[in-house]
């Protein structure tokens, strides 16, 4: 007679053996690599630009004008009539654009001039803003030797009809320190609170008159340094 014996159970008992692993050998793991060789060349940092003239020669960028090469910049800018093409053939490691701003700033410098205004040019600066308001550069044209800013400060500051050119009242200084102490060098905020000066005004009168009348200190520059 035959008997089936029960089928048998068998257990599994986990033995866990520690293990360190070595230093050195954590070191040798080779870190994955996350990016492509396309990727890698795509976020290189990009070079240091250089401006370039029809020569080709190169130039680093903000590179300073030397007298020598100013002078060849107008001489040649003559000669050619602002001919750009043909002038940067003459200036090795320039290009159009920083010779054509030189150029530029070099025009407005002889513009300037320090000269005092005369009755004729505040006439001519009067007659003018009625004719164009406060188009300043159009007005310049007008005024041969005075750049734009020049001619706004002059109108705004100066000769503006509705300015008074009166003494300054007590009422006046007590406000102009009063506004200073709230909010600061707000010159233009602060004239508005006057009748009929400008913010020129107020600041000159503040800094020249009101701290060394009322608080006994100086423009900070007209301050001999110790």
């Amino acid at each position: 007679m035959y008997i089936n014996q029960p089928n048998p159970y068998y257990f599994f008992v986990p033995y866990y053996i520690p293990y360190q692993l070595n230093s050195s050998v954590l070191q040798e793991i080779p870190k994955t690599e996350l990016h492509s060789e396309s990727e890698k060349e795509q976020t290189k940092p990009l070079k240091d630009e250089y401006h370039t003239n029809a020569s080709g020669i190169v130039r680093g960028k903000g590179q300073l004008w030397t007298q020598k090469e100013i002078n060849n910049l107008v001489s040649y800018y003559k000669k050619y009539k602002g001919n750009w093409k043909q002038i940067i053939k003459h200036l090795k490691g320039r290009n159009i654009s920083q010779c054509s701003q030189k150029y530029r700033k070099l025009q407005d410098q002889e513009k300037r001039t320090k000269k005092k205004w005369s009755l004729a040019e505040d006439q001519i600066l009067i007659e003018a803003y009625k004719e164009f308001g406060r188009q300043w550069i159009k007005i310049s044209e007008r005024l041969p030797g005075r750049t734009s800013k020049q001619v706004r400060d002059r109108y705004v500051n100066q000769i503006d009809p509705s300015i008074t050119h009166e003494e300054w009242s007590k009422e006046e200084d007590r406000i102009i320190l009063e506004e200073y102490n709230k909010g600061g060098a707000r010159w233009a905020v602060i004239a508005k609170m006057l009748k009929n000066r400008s913010e020129n005004q107020v600041k000159n009168r503040f800094y020249y008159t009101i701290l060394k009348k009322y608080q006994g200190e100086q423009h900070p520059y007209l301050k001999v340094q110790e």
